[in-house]
């Protein structure tokens, strides 16, 4: 009888073939993710030129990338920015991004950071949290997001007090427009003022609470070596700042702040009209004269609009001028 030959065996390309193509896909995403990588370092160090232009100096002391395989992870040690008079430095610096999203930054300050201020001395602020966040557009300016929770902060030896001593939250909101425009957001909670500081005087003491909303024209041109020369520079430039409503209360005393447009003069401060709207005015007026933000003239010209019935009871509203650094009553 003749023999069956015997069969062949089949090639096992069913199994090799997913695998071929796993070896090929995790080639191609370490690929991706070195790029990204490298144009992660491109970009900081471009950043990094880009300030010097403009009179900012940005150092660190080591860069470290990680992150592999879906995150992109930047860690700057000794982080130091100085402007002018002006400085920060943040001794560990994390940054955080996803691969898929390398335009959205996440960063933290777990060791919290410390804040050089042109006449007051350094300040220290550590915190529970310390975050912010970035989106880079592809095009216009970006928006930016910074909030802290659980605050302390601790002006260096021989500084200058910083207004308070700690706060439970405190936030800030910038979301640019059309037509160079951004809208300004500031949120304070359960802020423990610093006793002798304006908002103590203010409260009595009592934790202070406040926000603010804005909308600025012209920012980008809102930049320079210091605050005052940015200012100076934007009001320049046409630069206008809109206080839709900020607000302020500690205890009893309350108050209220609109602008239809402020500017900048030539000296980098601010000018423009004010509307104050406060309850429990005397104490009010009578804290601002005695730390130098109305005159006494000034102070008691409110009190006596008080007694002359421009609102009932302790309640106040008046307009305010501001120019050379100072408020005034609006005759």
């Amino acid at each position: 009888m003749p023999q069956t030959p015997a069969p062949r065996k089949r090639l096992r390309l069913g199994l090799w073939i997913p695998l071929l193509l796993a070896l090929l896909l995790a080639a191609g995403w370490s690929v991706a993710w070195r790029i990204a990588a490298q144009e992660v370092e491109q970009t900081l160090d471009e950043g990094v030129q880009t300030l010097a232009a403009r009179g900012v100096t940005a150092e660190w002391s080591e860069r470290r990338l990680s992150g592999y395989p879906f995150r992109l992870n930047v860690t700057l040690t000794d982080l130091r920015v100085t402007s002018g008079s002006w400085g920060l430095r943040i001794p560990d610096f994390e940054a955080q991004a996803f691969l898929h999203a390398p335009r959205s930054w996440l960063s933290a300050a777990p060791e919290g950071l410390t804040i050089f201020r042109p006449e007051g001395g350094g300040l220290e602020v550590r915190g529970d949290r310390l975050l912010s966040s970035l989106v880079l557009p592809s095009a216009g300016p970006p928006r930016l997001s910074i909030e802290g929770l659980g605050l302390v902060f601790t002006p260096a030896p021989g500084a200058r007090p910083f207004a308070l001593t700690s706060a439970d939250r405190l936030e800030l909101h910038v979301r640019p427009g059309p037509e160079d425009k951004a809208a300004v957001f500031l949120r304070l909670q359960d802020g423990t003022p610093t006793p002798g500081r304006l908002l103590a005087d203010i409260g009595g003491g009592a934790s202070v609470a406040a926000t603010a909303e804005g909308r600025l024209e012209r920012a980008s041109r809102l930049r320079g070596e210091d605050l005052s020369g940015a200012l100076a520079a934007w009001g320049v430039a046409g630069g206008r700042l809109e206080i839709l409503q900020a607000g302020l209360t500690a205890r009893e005393t309350r108050l209220s702040l609109t602008s239809p447009g402020l500017s900048a003069g030539a000296d980098g401060r601010l000018r423009g009209s004010l509307r104050l709207t406060a309850a429990q005015a005397p104490t009010l007026l009578i804290a601002l004269a005695r730390h130098g933000v109305l005159s006494p003239t000034e102070a008691a010209g409110g009190l006596v609009g008080i007694l002359a019935g421009k609102s009932s009871g302790d309640d106040l509203r008046v307009d305010l001028t501001l120019s050379e650094g100072k408020v005034r009553l609006s005759r």
